[in-house]
């Protein structure tokens, strides 16, 4: 480890890595003593996983090889971070790629650490979050803008509180691969290209207009380098304006092809042409006179939100809570159930190598959520939630965490049917299936939805063997209990768990 290697001093470092779609993204940040990061030390590689995106939609042997070079450096500059304070997060093209999980598989081996692949909503939330914290601290209402490689992320908030956030599905990458592919730019093309992002736009202009902002942040390197071509250019304004976006568009033109844009670095040259005219349209159809820029974007989101985890500030559990609330959860019977699936959880930590910090809170969100979709069918409700989890925007949750969420409450009651665990390894995929047995047992001892005293229920386990340990007293006088968990003995046998109940 050299001197200036981050983690040797005994200082609380932490690592946000982001995947993005043109760029991968590192900041290593420092904990401030009044909460908040001191950022000291960014990486930054163009890898355009993007355009190795083909139209099968399957990456690149060729851009697969550039990303995992670019994580091998990576992973020596975490070298000296504990693993539970770094985060990865893959965005856009790792989100449509059909091989993602087979590059996945060999990304995290060549990185080190596991990849959360967020959903857009999630990766806007992260955008807004990296930009707040960033600005001036300030009440104002704000408009914050991130054009990326794939994907273009709108959020309105307000201080540190999104109040509603868009990801789309044009980046810079895809709209240069779109319509300026063979790197000539003309008129007719830009207007071309404007046409089809004012489409995508139709569904969400009028929605931020109801909400209004008082001043607009683009946060993306895309919009820093227009930012500093329109200086470069002669505009002397220490923000973007239309009269800048003018003069943009009429060198391009002159240009004519993006070879020519000397006045652009030689990597963002190829994705430039794309991503101007992204923010030229969203200026004109949101009425934007002046964009400030910010260097807080996603990767210092996700640093700011990982060290919210650290201090027991998560917000996935205000995520879970929001869903559980719009789907109006029983939150009594909910509590009770969480609370009896943690301790048995605890019962059985170190037989069935289960990690209390994090399957602990994956047990609590799956209680909190099990019965969700009881509005829609009792009699198949676990089924209901399991989609509806799968396919929600829940805040702070990558796509693996609610699939493996999902796994839990689908399999909540009835047979247990894990059809669709492969994608998972195989010691996390065992790690679900004892979570969800855990969570079944709760849910039975509880089916009463009323306060009983279970202080003296024991669970025990040895590899797919389990026992229940429970007084005969208090068997005898809850009979109902006892057929259930006969019941349930048959349901866990069917999936290769043996379940002995055992009266003392």
């Amino acid at each position: 480890m050299t001197k200036n290697s981050p983690g040797n001093d005994g200082r609380s470092y932490v690592a946000a890595i982001d995947l993005g779609s043109n760029s991968f993204h590192m900041v290593i940040a420092i904990e401030g003593e009044e909460g908040g990061v001191r950022i000291v030390d960014r990486v930054r590689e163009m890898v355009r996983l993007g355009a190795g995106l083909q139209e099968d939609r399957m990456l690149s042997e060729e851009s697969q090889d550039r990303a995992l070079q670019c994580l091998g450096r990576f992973r020596q500059r975490l070298s000296s971070i504990p693993s539970h304070r770094v985060r990865v997060v893959g965005t856009n093209t790792l989100r449509v790629a059909k091989n993602s999980r087979e590059f996945l598989n060999r990304a995290e081996r060549t990185l080190g650490h596991p990849i959360s692949i967020i959903s857009g909503h999630e990766e806007a939330r992260l955008v807004y979050l990296g930009a707040a914290f960033g600005l001036a601290v300030s009440n104002h209402r704000r408009l914050v803008i991130d054009i990326g490689g794939g994907s273009t992320e709108i959020i309105a908030g307000q201080g540190f509180r999104p109040l509603q956030l868009d990801s789309l599905y044009i980046g810079c990458v895809s709209m240069t691969r779109r319509f300026f592919d063979d790197g000539i730019i003309t008129r007719d093309r830009i207007s071309l290209a404007g046409k089809f992002i004012r489409r995508e736009l139709e569904t969400v202009v009028n929605k931020y207009r109801r909400i209004g902002w008082d001043e607009v942040v683009g946060t993306s390197g895309t919009i820093r380098a227009i930012d500093n071509l329109s200086r470069d250019l002669g505009i002397k304004k220490d923000w973007i304006s239309r009269r800048g976006i003018q003069a943009i568009e009429k060198w391009l033109l002159e240009s004519a092809c993006s070879e020519a844009l000397e006045r652009v670095s030689e990597q963002r040259r190829p994705v430039f042409v794309g991503g101007f005219v992204i923010l030229s349209v969203l200026m004109d159809e949101f009425g934007i006179k002046r964009i400030e820029t910010s260097d807080g974007a996603l990767r210092e989101g996700v640093a700011y939100d990982l060290i919210d985890r650290l201090h027991d500030e998560d917000a996935r559990f205000a995520g879970v809570r929001e869903l559980s609330n719009f789907f109006g959860s029983d939150s009594h019977q909910a509590r009770r159930v969480g609370k009896l699936a943690v301790l048995l959880l605890k019962q059985v930590l170190g037989n069935w190598n289960l990690q209390e910090s994090m399957h602990r809170k994956l047990v609590l969100w799956a209680a909190q959520l099990h019965e969700i979709g009881v509005g829609i069918s009792y009699s198949h409700h676990h089924q209901h939630g399991a989609y509806i989890i799968e396919n929600s925007d829940i805040d702070g949750f990558s796509r693996q965490a609610q699939r493996m969420l999902a796994l839990i409450v689908g399999n909540s009651r009835q047979k247990l049917r894990f059809n669709e665990i492969e994608w998972l390894p195989p010691e996390s995929a065992v790690s679900i299936k004892r979570l969800t047995v855990i969570l079944r047992l709760a849910i039975t001892f509880y089916r009463s939805r009323s306060d009983v005293d279970l202080d003296g229920i024991v669970l025990e386990a040895e590899d797919d063997d389990l026992r229940v340990v429970m007084d005969s007293d208090w068997a005898e006088s809850h009979p109902l209990t006892i057929f259930d968990l006969e019941t349930e003995r048959n349901y866990l046998a069917d999936a290769g768990f043996n379940l002995t109940l055992d009266y003392r």
